[in-house]
């Protein structure tokens, strides 16, 4: 095996985990996809199909929970942060703009707010239909003046092949005392120790990272920021997408399957709480 290097803590030690599915880094226990026995992580873009049948039956039809779920988070962050303080907003990963959406209602003119993602139908939609400012393209790649004061990352970095090198830009282009918010999953919860290979999160054609509280800090640390706070939020899953995850994404499946999800109303949530799923919020210290 080639040797590979941790993006945490700099280190050679990784080990496989999970009949070689995952490395896990035998210095600080950061945890990644094993990418040599994983190709389909190399050769599989992100594209509309992703948001309609791939990952999600059809993503624009789980706008109503999704903005819940946005809006329960930032409720959260407001409990941490001064809500006049946020003045100049990126979000990566805006996927259709429903974020977008939800912010630029509240916010209005009190605020800037710019929205990147890889999928171009999905940033036409937003930009189209929804009326908001958001670009196509890799945020690696994107070159803008902007300083910002909060950066978002929704369900971004675990899919992320170079995730470092996203967070070192962040902390490049963010004011002093900006603060970036993270949603990811935490493999060192109670819930993936017990599930272990079996736990719900570990599909490595799409979630390439798997950080826990503690690798997640070490992380940010390393680019200049500090963590203030990590929760657990509830999330307020959608019951016709959470079915389609269960019983009928990549499965083979009945007639009697497909009945009962077509028997599904569209917009019904639940509240749900497994605390393997965290709200990370960090702060840009001063250089």
């Amino acid at each position: 095996m080639d040797k590979k290097k941790c993006i945490v803590c700099d280190s050679y030690k990784f080990k496989p985990i999970y009949s070689d599915r995952l490395l896990k880094c035998g210095n600080c226990s950061f945890v990644t996809a094993n990418i040599d026995t994983n190709r389909q992580v190399l050769r599989t873009p992100y594209t509309e199909n992703y948001f309609k049948g791939e990952a999600y039956h059809d993503y624009l039809s789980i706008k109503v929970s999704r903005q819940i779920n946005f809006k329960h988070k930032l409720n959260l962050i407001y409990k941490k942060v001064n809500k006049k303080e946020i003045k100049s907003v990126l979000e990566i990963g805006c996927a259709y703009g429903f974020f977008a959406e939800l912010f630029t209602e509240e916010f209005g003119k009190s605020s800037t707010y710019t929205g990147i993602d890889i999928v171009k139908e999905a940033i036409d939609y937003g930009v189209n239909e929804l009326g908001q400012n958001l670009v196509y393209g890799n945020y690696l790649d994107y070159v803008s003046d902007k300083r910002y004061t909060d950066v978002f990352m929704w369900d971004v970095i675990e899919h992320l092949r170079e995730p470092d090198k996203f967070i070192k830009k962040i902390s490049n282009e963010c004011v002093e005392g900006g603060r970036l918010y993270i949603y990811t999953q935490d493999i060192n919860a109670i819930v993936p120790k017990i599930r272990g290979s079996k736990w719900r999160n570990i599909h490595t054609s799409d979630h390439i990272q798997y950080f826990s509280n503690k690798t997640i800090k070490i992380l940010l640390e390393k680019y200049g920021f500090t963590v203030f706070d990590i929760s657990y939020p509830s999330v307020y899953r959608n019951v016709k997408q959470s079915y389609y995850y269960l019983f009928m994404l990549n499965k083979r499946y009945s007639k009697i399957i497909k009945f009962i999800f077509d028997l599904i109303p569209e917009n019904l949530t639940l509240p749900v709480n497994t605390y393997d799923n965290m709200l990370v919020m960090a702060r840009k210290l001063s250089q």
